[in-house]
């Protein structure tokens, strides 16, 4: 593809392929400098010339004279995000991209879409924190939201795998770094806000204009937003698409009635614009009623008629890492995500609902990011659980000890325990639950490793827990 064809200019340089990495250029390569934090792509412009680049796109003048042309643009996060889908043929064209962003509720809500998608005998791709799947494709995640290069590639590969659909987890990072500039969604839904990512973001404000970009004409015309919550209201009567607002505390288009929950999961009765219908769900939780809410919502913005949205929701069985029950002969064991003071609370007021027994909780927070998150868990463990574990996540390059002395400031009550190791802390948890007890994991979900000094070591949660089950006979 000519250069012309991938940004504003003239030049009819032969492109194939794109990067913003100089150690990932080859012959053919176009060039494009992005700039974050301490990090300015413009230095290793000479580097990536000398591994092949034939073309660099970049915001500010550069001073040394290359043989290969530069065009200077006013945004080159932008630019490499319509490049890459013009690259790649413009696949959000070619199929109905679904874009789900919020705090929390972002993966179970996408794979309640996928599933009701499928009932409805489309098929479906699924892009978010578990990892990328279609077909019979599946790739390992890395973030949430894919680099523009990536997430167009697989849009592509979508494409030519003859897949209708495609639903997205939207990061407010990849709003941000304007990493989805240039798709093209039918619908646009919005879940939660509430206190994440400061480290990145600086304060709350900076994170609500984030995620407030999606709801924007250049992206979608169509959008579904969560009226329960206070940014969602605001949001709502601000958003100039096609609106369908769900609830269950504020007149909304899309609310649900008797609630019913155990830890088999939830039954309630779904109001969708006029329609009623009893559901079910696999997932326990007043916050899985908002998320089988807005799948239930987005899906009628497509057309799916009622009878299929509740077939879909009831097919969905598991989302990995969200909310899964591991029964043995004494207790219950539920392994999430949760890894927020909100995603935490969000859980243990759901668990507290329904438990026979006491309510044992495990966490940690990771390290090198969002230290003011560390105390509020902590209050929101120990005053709502009978007993937690504080143990590590991923400490990357901090020491686990020093996060847990941080998390430590925030213990609501003395009963609890510390203990680094996180295989330890489980086994622990494991061997002081009593019958009926419902032992807590929280923080790491479906990830396969433990981030330490910069190395990530193979390690799941589920796998540890049900090889433990299985040695100890429970």
């Amino acid at each position: 593809m000519k250069l012309c064809d991938l940004v504003e200019c003239n030049e009819q340089t032969e492109i194939t392929s794109l990067s913003f990495d100089s150690n990932s250029c080859v012959t053919g390569s176009a060039y494009f400098c992005l700039v974050g934090g301490t990090f300015d792509g413009h230095d290793f412009c000479e580097q990536a010339v000398q591994n092949g680049a034939v073309a660099i796109i970049a915001c500010k003048k550069i001073e040394n004279e290359f043989t290969v042309p530069i065009i200077v643009v006013d945004d080159t996060r932008h630019a490499l995000a319509v490049a890459s889908s013009r690259f790649f043929g413009d696949p959000s064209q070619k199929l109905k991209l679904v874009g789900i962003t919020g705090t929390n509720g972002k993966t179970t809500t996408s794979y309640i879409v996928k599933s009701i998608l499928s009932e409805s005998g489309y098929r479906v791709g699924l892009i978010g924190t578990n990892g990328i799947f279609y077909g019979n494709t599946s790739i390992a995640p890395t973030l949430t939201t894919p680099d523009p290069i990536e997430l167009n590639r697989a849009l592509k590969s979508m494409v030519d795998d003859g897949v209708e659909y495609a639903v997205m987890e939207v990061s407010a990072h990849a709003l941000t770094l304007n990493k989805i500039d240039g798709l093209n969604f039918e619908v646009v839904a919005f879940t939660n806000l509430s206190e994440d990512h400061l480290d990145f973001f600086g304060d709350m404000e900076e994170y609500r204009r984030a995620k407030a970009q999606l709801f924007l004409p250049y992206y979608s015309k169509n959008a579904v937003i969560n009226v329960d919550d206070a940014f969602g209201r605001a949001l709502s009567k601000a958003c100039p698409l096609n609106l369908v607002t769900y609830g269950c505390d504020n007149p909304a288009d899309v609310f649900a009635i008797d609630i019913k929950m155990s830890i088999d999961g939830l039954e309630f009765v779904i109001n969708l614009c006029d329609e009623v219908e009893e559901i079910e769900f696999c997932m326990s939780g007043r916050f899985n009623v908002y998320n089988v809410l807005c799948a239930a919502a987005t899906c009628k913005v497509l057309a799916v008629p009622l009878d299929k949205i509740k077939k879909g929701v009831q097919n969905l069985k598991k989302v990995d890492g969200r909310f899964n029950i591991i029964n043995t002969t004494k207790y219950g064991i539920i392994i999430d995500f949760a890894h927020t003071e909100d995603g935490l609370f969000n859980i243990l007021k759901a668990i507290n609902e329904f438990k026979k027994g006491r309510v044992i909780t495990v966490f940690g927070c990771g390290g090198n990011r969002e230290k003011e998150k560390r105390a509020p868990m902590a209050r929101v463990a120990t005053s709502m659980s009978d007993f937690t574990v504080i143990t590590s996540d991923n400490p990357r390059y901090e020491s686990p000890d020093s996060i847990i002395d941080e998390i430590e400031k925030g213990v609501k009550n003395r009963n609890y325990m510390r203990i680094t190791d996180r295989r330890e802390a489980i086994k622990f948890a494991l061997e002081y639950a009593d019958k009926n007890d419902i032992v807590l994991i929280a923080g790491k979900g479906a990830e396969e490793y433990q981030e330490i000094n910069g190395i990530r070591y193979e390690y799941n949660d589920e796998a540890y827990v049900k090889q433990l089950i299985e040695d100890k006979g429970i």
